[in-house]
């Protein structure tokens, strides 16, 4: 956010892991910023929705212009999408991901019916149904996943509106992810 960019592409394929002792003490980047624009300007050039369908936030998929809000969900949905489908490769085990996957129906219909899809998925029940496709290695995320959850989608109900404060959501998460990479030990 202090950057005052919109990536509005956050995906699985334009997040890198680095490492901080070859990239100037960062350990992770944002890359491809084709789609990004600075907030606070005037429209991008874009006449589309922007963003790779499975992980576009809900408001975006309903046509609502892109805020700092919606690429935090993006991120939350690549969290999500990881321990549910890449994660199996990284368990050790011949166990292999549910070949039908909740996941499924975010990538496939129409945007009305994919963001349909994210909001019963973000309600308490749902979210639960996609952990149980976690493989077993990420059980210490699914407390991480669940609070992220809650800070996006507030008081149980799918609040999907961006704070003028964007610390009312980056604190929280910020928290909880330093409190799960401190418990990893």
């Amino acid at each position: 956010m202090d950057g005052k960019i919109l990536h509005r592409d956050i995906s699985e394929n334009n997040i890198i892991i680095t490492d901080p002792g070859m990239a100037d003490g960062f350990k992770g980047m944002l890359i491809d910023l084709d789609l990004a624009k600075e907030e606070g300007k005037g429209p991008s050039g874009a006449r589309h929705r922007t963003g790779t369908m499975e992980f576009m936030a809900i408001e975006v998929l309903q046509g609502t212009s892109h805020t700092y809000r919606h690429d935090i969900e993006a991120f939350f949905y690549v969290l999500i999408w990881l321990c549910a489908r890449r994660g199996w490769a990284l368990a050790g085990t011949s166990k292999k991901p549910p070949t039908e996957t909740i996941l499924s129906h975010w990538y496939t219909g129409t945007y009305k019916d994919i963001a349909r899809n994210k909001r019963g998925d973000m309600v308490q029940d749902g979210l639960e149904a996609i952990l149980e496709e976690c493989s077993q290695v990420f059980d210490c995320v699914k407390p991480l996943c669940r609070i992220i959850r809650d800070v996006l989608f507030s008081y149980n109900r799918l609040f999907t509106g961006t704070p003028q404060d964007p610390n009312i959501l980056y604190d929280p998460i910020i928290e909880a992810f330093d409190d799960t990479i401190s418990g990893l030990g």
